[in-house]
């Protein structure tokens, strides 16, 4: 699971793991958690990309999922990431 998987990484990974994670947590729950239509999950999603390709261009994510963009830019950035 990924809370053993995390302490396993060397500690230099684990804020990078962390924020994929998270990403890919937040994705997975739009997708298909909660009360939200189709139509709403779907814009959603698309949203999210759209912040996924902003940080891939190296701008600054908007305030909807702040949090998750900044961090993920981080890992991004520190590892030479490519969208």
């Amino acid at each position: 699971n990924f809370a053993v998987a995390s302490v396993l990484c060397p500690p230099a990974l684990r804020p990078a793991v962390v924020a994929i994670y998270r990403f890919a947590r937040t994705a997975d729950d739009l997708a298909d958690e909660g009360p939200a239509l189709r139509d709403e999950r779907e814009a959603a999603l698309r949203d999210y990309r759209a912040e996924l390709r902003a940080v891939f261009n190296g701008q600054a994510p908007g305030s909807r999922w702040a949090g998750i963009f900044e961090a993920l830019g981080r890992a991004v950035r520190g590892f030479d990431l490519t969208g």
